[in-house]
């Protein structure tokens, strides 16, 4: 009789049209500025650069090395933690050796699609991350970071791999973009405390180009659009 019952039941939500209840969609925006943590009990933090997809249709962050705890790691957005993790760290990352600047510093994550709104647009600062080049010198570069905002200043060099203008940077803005206009042309990733104090970026285009020649997460980056 049970059975027959269930089956009668199931037969009616058929008959009637019932809609299945609809699952809740992506709800954490995630884009150039947005401030990420590893360990959402602890205080601390770094900001994402950039959000894509890479050729294998995977939707991915770039940030910064230095901040990178290991491939598998669960990140979460500062503020929305409750609502669980936005992505996972991968294992394709570069660093520099702590209180240098001699290598590549990039980090790729990966982004859960259930749950994160990708976006080209800060949700706190007008800064906007439409396109990917190369910087000049004398560009006024703005760099936007989870902890000092937007903050602009002319690049005085483009060195290889890292440019460099005297932009305010500090501790959770690691990661953040730096933007010509509308282009992305690095990412923060520290500064020399000298007796002029320089603010540090990796350029953008040797960073993809490594994250192309590993051939995994990241590979292809597109931005969103």
């Amino acid at each position: 009789m049970k059975m027959t019952l269930v089956a009668v039941l199931a037969a009616l939500a058929v008959t009637l049209g019932v809609a299945p209840v609809a699952q809740a969609g992506p709800t954490i925006h995630v884009g150039p500025g947005t401030a990420y943590t590893p360990f959402p009990d602890v205080e601390g933090y770094c900001t994402i650069g950039a959000v894509g997809t890479d050729n294998a249709g995977r939707l991915v962050a770039l940030t910064v090395g230095h901040c990178h705890q290991g491939a598998g790691t669960a990140v979460y957005k500062v503020g929305d933690a409750a609502k669980g993790p936005i992505g996972w760290e991968t294992d394709v990352y570069s660093r520099n050796t702590d209180g240098t600047f001699t290598a590549l510093d990039y980090a790729v994550i990966r982004l859960n699609p259930d749950v994160v709104v990708p976006s080209k647009y800060s949700d706190t600062t007008d800064v906007v991350v439409s396109t990917v080049g190369y910087a000049s010198l004398s560009n006024v570069g703005c760099n936007h970071g989870a902890t000092t905002g937007k903050n602009c200043g002319i690049i005085g060099k483009v060195d290889g791999i890292h440019l460099q203008n005297w932009a305010v940077m500090w501790q959770g803005d690691s990661g953040g973009p730096i933007v010509v206009g509308e282009k992305l042309v690095g990412l923060n990733i520290g500064m020399d405390f000298g007796t002029q104090p320089t603010t540090f970026y990796g350029a953008i285009t040797p960073i993809l180009a490594d994250i192309n020649a590993k051939g995994s997460y990241g590979a292809g980056f597109t931005l969103v659009q």
